[in-house]
């Protein structure tokens, strides 16, 4: 029989590993936070932003969480996932830091992806010009139509259209690339290139000269005004927003703030984020839009501080690329700001007031500490609360005061339903600025009251099929406005509106028609088509599709010579819009019999045994410096390869 007494040892040692093991447990739990926070650094919202920086008429917006086409209106901010559209005779400007895109009318665009390490766009139809300043955006710049991708090569001046199943590039300074099918080809200053596929979906090209219109005179103005700014030498200019500073403000040094910026014209009494409204915009939620006209860069960088007797914006430190915030104010509510406000149907309120200099922005949504710092690296370069503001924003909030809450109509407070129904907060915030509540809060710091987050409800995210077409109001649309097939890659498009064909008698087909018969029937139905497009068009329902990346494609095969524009009757099977430059006409053979019309597209000749083909790019006239109507792109089997010094084009995101 064993002695009860040698088991005491083995009964010691598991007794203390159990007192041991909430030790233990402790210090995984303390430990935690610290991979958990590095591996939470991808849910990090962008910190960069467009911003819709003019509108001049009828301008649409679509954003996923709202579902639905919306009136835009200026300093809305634009990301991922957001579209643009323009009716006819209505033009749209958007900043991107240093970058702009203006669109011209009749032009929808989709914003794939925006964010700090990519520009992706995809142009639907119409014309947008695009200006790129900084070289840090040319590597991430990409704009996509139907018929390939574009990319950019230096900083410059682009233009890129859609129209009639062609995509066309401009390159008024700097160099353009486009790939499409294993085939690209470079675009220098001063050619306008156009691309097409053929029926047999093959891609072809040609140079022309770049073309003068009124959107290109309205888009040279609004450079020259751009390259008159002078606040670049007080904040970068990746900052959004900052190119209306020197238009509606001055510049003035301080002692304490450094360089402020003061608006030079507000009505009287105001006070900043007191003339606007609040929108959700995913990913960041609740978000200021303010109505002045300067009013994106001073709302969403930086701080209010309140000098002798104006409301002065102080950038703070100067950084390369500064981090964009929703709104950069303390929150007040719960129940004590609630009593006694019964103003708007009663119920609960809520308020702010703008956070000063050397004030800790306390983010609302899941962010890691790398972007608390990010984000306050303008004014706090040395926040001790980090790991508390990232797992419990409320604890950190607590017991703080604010120092321009005691300056006149900093604190805002209205009804939590003006807040969530996005109305403006002018008309309510004044009746109730002299209510006991909101003069308590000016009084004495409202210690209680201070919350992390907005003390309103978070409005449900619309349920949507990916498929689902979406209904976009009337508008005018370009004529043969296409849109993409289900999933990604560049494959032939389809119609999204669909007319009522006109009533054309058709003669039985033959198997060889004579040439004049088939230029008679172009005529007729270019005659039928300008007809068409004077009728008013209706309503197109727009899938939205998420991005995705391109799929591989395989090998192409060398292209033949292109023949010029007017003599292109492969392209598409509905006619060809006016000639812009005198072409050779089509001669008839003497006999209906098969005779050797102008020919355009020779036979493609067999695949070359597997070499290590060399990196060539057709321009056009076959000689790399472009010039319409030579042998189109060559093979590209290095496609998918690492890029070399200027040569491959750039990988999908």
């Amino acid at each position: 029989m064993r002695s009860p007494h040698r088991d005491r040892p083995l009964a010691a040692l598991v007794l203390a590993l159990a007192a041991a093991l909430p030790g233990l447990q402790a210090c995984t739990a303390v430990a935690a936070p610290v991979p958990a926070q590095r591996a939470e650094e991808a849910i990090d919202p962008p910190g960069r932003v467009g911003r819709l920086s003019e509108v001049d008429g009828q301008v649409w917006l679509f954003h996923p969480e709202d579902g639905e086409w919306v009136a835009a209106e200026r300093n809305r901010p634009l990301t991922s996932g957001d579209r643009l559209a323009t009716d006819g005779g209505a033009r749209t400007e958007v900043r991107i830091g240093s970058t702009t895109l203006r669109l011209d009318g009749a032009t929808e665009i989709e914003v794939l992806r925006l964010d700090d390490d990519r520009i992706a766009l995809q142009l639907h139809n119409g014309s947008v010009a695009v200006r790129i300043r900084s070289r840090e955006q040319v590597e991430g710049f990409e704009l996509r139509t139907q018929e390939g991708r574009f990319t950019v090569q230096r900083t410059g001046r682009y233009r890129f259209d859609r129209a009639d199943e062609a995509s066309f590039a401009t390159v008024l300074s700097g160099q353009a690339y486009f790939e499409t099918q294993n085939n690209a080809l470079t675009i220098n200053v001063g050619q306008r290139a156009e691309f097409w596929m053929d029926r047999a979906n093959v891609p072809q090209y040609s140079i022309v000269e770049p073309e003068r219109d009124a959107f290109s005179s309205w888009v040279a103005e609004r450079d020259r005004a751009d390259d008159r700014s002078a606040s670049t030498r007080y904040v970068s200019p990746e900052m959004t927003g900052v190119e209306d500073l020197d238009r509606y403000g001055y510049w003035q040094d301080n002692p304490e703030y450094g360089a402020l910026w003061v608006p030079r014209t507000v009505a009287p009494g105001w006070a900043p984020y007191t003339t606007g409204r609040w929108a959700w915009v995913a990913p960041w939620g609740w978000t200021w839009i303010d109505e002045a006209p300067w009013g994106f860069a001073p709302f969403h960088y930086g701080r209010w501080v309140y000098v002798g007797s104006s409301w002065c914006w102080a950038p703070g430190t100067y950084v390369r690329r500064p981090v964009y915030a929703p709104a950069l104010v303390a929150w007040i509510g719960g129940p004590r700001l609630s009593l006694g406000i019964s103003i708007g149907g009663g119920g609960p309120a809520v308020g702010w007031v703008p956070l000063a200099p050397r004030e800790v922005y306390v983010p609302y949504y899941r962010v890691s500490p790398g972007y608390v710092r990010n984000v306050n690296v303008t004014h706090v370069t040395n926040i001790t609360n980090i790991t508390t503001i990232v797992n419990n924003p409320q604890q950190a909030v607590v017991g703080r005061d604010f120092r321009n809450r005691k300056f006149p109509h900093a604190v805002t407070v209205v009804p939590a339903s003006t807040f969530t129904s996005r109305q403006p907060v002018a008309p309510v915030a004044r009746q109730l600025r002299d209510t006991p509540e909101v003069r308590e809060i000016v009084r004495q710091p409202p210690r209680a009251s201070i919350v992390a987050a907005p003390p309103v409800a978070t409005p449900p995210v619309v349920q949507r099929r990916p498929d689902m077409p979406v209904a976009r109001p009337p508008v005018q649309q370009a004529p043969a406005l296409r849109e993409r097939l289900p999933g990604n890659g560049f494959r032939p498009d389809r119609p999204d509106v669909v007319r009522a064909a006109p009533v054309v008698p058709h003669e039985p087909e033959r198997p060889a028609q004579p040439e004049p018969r088939r230029e008679q029937r172009e005529i007729r139905e270019q005659r039928e088509i300008r007809e068409i497009r004077t009728l008013p068009q209706p309503p197109a329902m727009r899938p939205v599709q998420p991005a995705q990346p391109a799929q591989p494609m395989p090998p192409a095969q060398p292209m033949q010579p292109v023949q010029p524009r007017a003599e292109r009757i492969d392209r598409t099977e509905r006619p060809q819009p006016p000639m812009v430059r005198p072409q050779p006409q089509f001669q008839a053979p003497p006999q209906p019999q098969p005779a050797p019309a102008p020919v355009l597209r020779q036979p493609v000749p067999q695949p070359q045994p597997a070499q290590p083909a060399p990196q060539l790019r057709g321009n056009g006239n076959g000689n790399g410096n472009g010039g319409g109507g030579g042998p189109a792109f060559r093979d590209r089997p290095d496609v998918n390869n690492e890029r070399g010094p200027g040569r491959n084009p750039r990988q999908d995101p």
